[in-house]
């Protein structure tokens, strides 16, 4: 009877695939070793009014294990636009996640990176420093 009705509520009524999607990202994102970023600050917890068109940076800082990860995301024509920095600056690579996929870089001599053409959605970071653990900042919604 049960499975009856899952296939009834199924076709009538599926999940959506982008929430499928999302789910299997946060699960295959599992690392139990690393240590959480938590956001400490976000310049859109002080706009009031939100500007057409975007183009306005929006910055957010994160913090944890000992690395803070500022980043500046702005709203271009073909996507958003990362620039951030890992202090202190260390070797380490960065990766950008979304349930849509992800992408890499490597962290320059002072610490920044660049992500470009990310598609507006939740996002999080993944710093990965030589050596030592990797620190995940919160999701956020770009």
């Amino acid at each position: 009877m049960l499975r009856a009705l899952r296939d009834i509520a199924g076709r009538r009524d599926p999940v959506p695939e982008a929430v499928l999607s999302a789910a299997r990202a946060s699960i295959a994102w599992r690392d139990p070793d690393a240590a959480l970023a938590r956001l400490t600050a976000d310049s859109a917890a002080h706009r009031l009014v939100a500007v057409r068109g975007g183009g306005s940076p929006r910055l957010l800082s994160f913090f944890g294990g000992s690395l803070t990860i500022d980043v500046q995301a702005t709203t271009r024509e073909g996507g958003v636009e990362m620039v951030g920095e890992v202090s202190p600056p260390v070797p380490a690579r960065v990766v950008l996640e979304s349930p849509g996929g992800s992408q890499e870089t490597d962290v320059d001599d002072e610490g920044r990176f660049r992500f470009q053409g990310v598609v507006a959605g939740s996002v999080r970071l993944r710093c990965e420093p030589a050596g030592g653990a990797a620190v995940h900042t919160e999701w956020v919604l770009l």
